[in-house]
């Protein structure tokens, strides 16, 4: 059974400043910004909400299928998915577009600026996985003609959906919002994406409750919230991390942990726990796909940390 994922598959460029952002914006002269920082390091990757989470699904042995597009630059991303054994049969090629882009800088505090152009991603409402066997969707931020495409796909086929606000916070409606929370199974984004989503809905925690399943608010190293539609509420700090390399890439890290705990019926803790695991090997690369361990490695892992066996070999 395969896991749909609808989402960017981009190139991301990523920049690190080695300062803090904070100290270079004036509160009184944000309507006029014009601030520029130098960036000693530059790297680029495969990114991509969509690449990224069915990367890190792939590492924990699950089969993603992704419904996105991508454009005539899309040769080395192809080969790549195809040497992870990633299928690419749901991703259509727009000639005369690009794959879509991120321009991504970085502060030594972990916040980021973000830039991103979409590229062939806008014609992705019409990628689909028929004849796919799906246990479980995953929707992240696309254009919202795309996510309302996607959605109503997976509803027809009555299969249970994540929802990942992330930055379609930015321009989603409130409309947009409820629309999508009326017809998903769970939410997750994080705490900033939450207040926002609060601000635009207009509805409170309990009224969101009311609609979805479960709702998991991540905090980068302050941790992560599960709270249930039942009321049981659990939080995870964050694991430590020995050597911090980037947080680009953290929170898919973290979704695909916590989708692949849910396809293989772990439970909401154990879920919880190895999206949180994931999440901290993600912070300890420097690039979104560039983690790499077998199974038996993140059994030990997830031991270490919570004093509790795994089992994700089969």
């Amino acid at each position: 059974m395969s896991i749909f994922i609808s989402g960017s598959v981009a190139y991301d460029t990523v920049l690190s400043f080695e300062g803090a952002f904070a100290d270079h914006l004036l509160a009184d002269n944000l309507h006029e910004l014009n601030v520029t920082f130098q960036t000693p390091r530059m790297i680029k990757n495969f990114g991509g909400c969509a690449g990224n989470i069915a990367y890190g699904l792939r590492m924990l042995g699950a089969t993603p299928f992704i419904a996105s597009a991508w454009g005539q630059d899309a040769h080395d991303y192809e080969k790549h998915f195809e040497s992870l054994g990633i299928s690419t049969r749901g991703i259509l090629r727009i000639p005369d577009h690009f794959t879509a882009q991120a321009l991504i800088t970085t502060d030594r505090l972990g916040n980021q600026l973000t830039a991103f152009h979409e590229g062939a991603m806008a014609f992705a409402a019409k990628a689909h996985a028929d004849g796919e066997t799906l246990e479980l969707g995953v929707i992240t931020p696309m254009d919202t003609p795309v996510m309302r495409a996607h959605v109503n796909y997976l509803n027809a086929r009555k299969v249970r959906i994540v929802l990942d606000i992330g930055q379609a916070s930015a321009y989603l409606t409130g409309e947009d919002m409820r629309w999508l929370i009326e017809r998903v199974d769970i939410l997750t984004m994080s705490h900033y994406e939450w207040q926002v989503l609060l601000q635009k809905t207009q509805w409170s925690k309990k009224e969101i409750l009311g609609k979805v399943q479960a709702l998991i608010v991540t905090q980068a190293e302050k941790g992560a919230t599960l709270t249930l539609s039942d009321g049981f509420e659990l939080h995870l700090n964050a694991l430590p991390v020995s050597d911090f390399k980037s947080p680009v890439g953290c929170g898919d890290a973290f979704r695909s942990g916590l989708v692949a705990g849910l396809s293989m019926n772990l439970g909401w803790e154990k879920s919880m726990r190895l999206a949180t695991l994931m999440g901290a090997i993600k912070a300890e690369v420097q690039t979104p796909q560039g983690y790499r361990f077998t199974l038996e490695e993140i059994e030990m892992r997830y031991a270490q940390a919570w004093g509790e066996k795994l089992s994700l070999s089969h």
